[in-house]
């Protein structure tokens, strides 16, 4: 017993100690809970469903997470950026009424599109359902609003429980659908919609003080707008093309075969495993204290979260890297050996991913968005092109692509150093030009 208190007491020291640390080990512990729940509950849905059927849920995924970065301009990720709270006030609703009206213009969309998407991708069941995508789309973006209304108010607790339970929600939920006999996209989809709207319900039942009346002398929304103009202006699009490359690449996968889509999105699942137990985490911990930083504290900050990263994600994807082509059929299924090598050839891409996720809100705190803009748009050219146009096989094609994106990445780190030097040297100087006018 007095061992146990003596630990708890060490721990607490560490937490008062390390804030930061203590925030990322609350966020990575709800997101790691999620994640190895899914993964378990993988293995038996992976040998109730097809891989044509886990292909259509791709598909539909991919769509709606194309949108979810458009609707709400990005002023959702501004709520950590404001002095008071009733900036951030107006800032969240303001998120909240773009993301309706896109939610709304992407169902009508995709009924309009429904023959195109049924020439496209040869699916009747797809076509047929993707108007639920405007559902899932208001979901998943008001989510994310009020995580960072959460975030900025450093309730990291909320938002650990609520991964948690939306991931599992989610996981259960298409377990019980394909065990009650619907064995396709549909059980997949409507088990998918148990974890989002949950998520939407538990957080917002939470989150009264979002609505709380601002102050008489509180900026206007239009005000708002206009001063965080370049979220929607350049990093939405930044953001945009983000999407499009990682989306796009299933998609074009998915116009070639369904099922080997659904290898590729079962391998694409097992990597974001390590890397969704701490990039979620670091990114949100570490984008509110990019934004109050002192100058000359922005590029030890960074480079401490990029060591930080490597040393946590290192060893779990090398390990990956030597196992993956016979664990995978092994627990997953022997309709599962494709993904095994799939998932070999995509480590070193997203290994380096890991490393520049928590890193890119240092463009957003350092104003350099068109820095990040430029090296996406090439980022996203380059493999879809590569990946449409490749004379290789299939596997062959993702190895090299694989590789292409962990150089294009590794770029990108060094443009967040250099971004995060200038802040650096320029708020050094205005500090040094204010101290001598007084």
């Amino acid at each position: 017993m007095d061992t146990n208190n003596r630990l708890r007491a060490w721990l607490r020291k560490q937490a008062e100690a390390h804030p930061v640390l203590s925030n990322i080990s609350i966020l990575a512990t709800g997101t790691a809970a999620s994640q190895a729940v899914a993964i378990i509950v993988s293995i038996f849905t992976a040998r109730i469903f097809t891989p044509e059927a886990f292909g259509e849920f791709a598909l539909f995924s991919s769509i709606s997470s194309i949108f979810v970065v458009i609707a709400t301009l990005r002023y959702d990720v501004a709520i950590v950026l404001p002095d008071t709270d009733d900036e951030a006030r107006q800032l969240a609703r303001l998120a909240t009424r773009a993301n309706l009206v896109v939610s709304v213009l992407a169902t009508i969309l995709a009924f309009a599109t429904r023959p195109v998407v049924l020439q496209v991708w040869g699916s009747e069941t797809l076509a047929t359902w993707l108007p639920l995508v405007g559902l899932a789309i208001f979901c998943s973006a008001q989510v994310a609003i009020w995580q960072y209304w959460y975030n900025r108010q450093r309730q990291y607790r909320v938002i650990a429980l609520n991964r948690f339970e939306s991931g599992v929600g989610s996981s259960l939920g298409q377990l019980g659908f394909g065990l009650g006999g619907m064995r396709s996209f549909l059980g997949l989809i409507f088990g998918n919609f148990i974890g989002l709207l949950w998520a939407l319900f538990n957080l917002g039942r939470q989150s009264g003080t979002v609505w709380h009346p601002v102050a008489p002398d509180t900026p206007r929304m239009r005000d708002m707008a206009r001063k965080y103009r370049k979220m929607p202006l350049l990093n939405l699009p930044n953001a945009l093309v983000d999407a499009v490359r990682t989306n796009g690449i299933q998609m074009l996968i998915g116009v070639a075969a369904l099922g080997s889509l659904g290898q590729f999105n079962l391998a694409w699942r097992v990597l974001q495993a390590p890397i969704a137990l701490l990039n979620g985490a670091i990114s949100q911990v570490f984008l509110e204290r990019m934004a109050r930083v002192q100058p000359g504290q922005l590029t030890g900050l960074v480079r401490a979260v990029m060591k930080r990263a490597f040393l946590f994600g290192v060893g779990p994807f090398v390990l990956l890297w030597v196992v993956a082509p016979w664990l995978l059929p092994f627990v997953f299924g022997p309709q599962w050996v494709e993904a095994g090598l799939i998932t070999r050839a995509l480590v070193p891409w997203l290994a380096v991913n890991l490393i520049t996720s928590p890193i890119s809100g240092v463009f957003v705190v350092t104003g350099r968005q068109a820095w990040i803009l430029l090296h996406a748009i090439l980022f996203t050219a380059i493999p879809l092109g590569w990946l449409a146009f490749s004379p290789l096989d299939f596997l062959s094609t993702l190895q090299i692509l694989s590789l292409m994106m962990a150089a294009m990445l590794l770029i990108l780190l060094v443009l967040a150093d250099l971004a995060a030097q200038a802040w650096d040297r320029n708020s050094g100087a205005k500090e040094t030009k204010n101290s001598d006018q007084e």
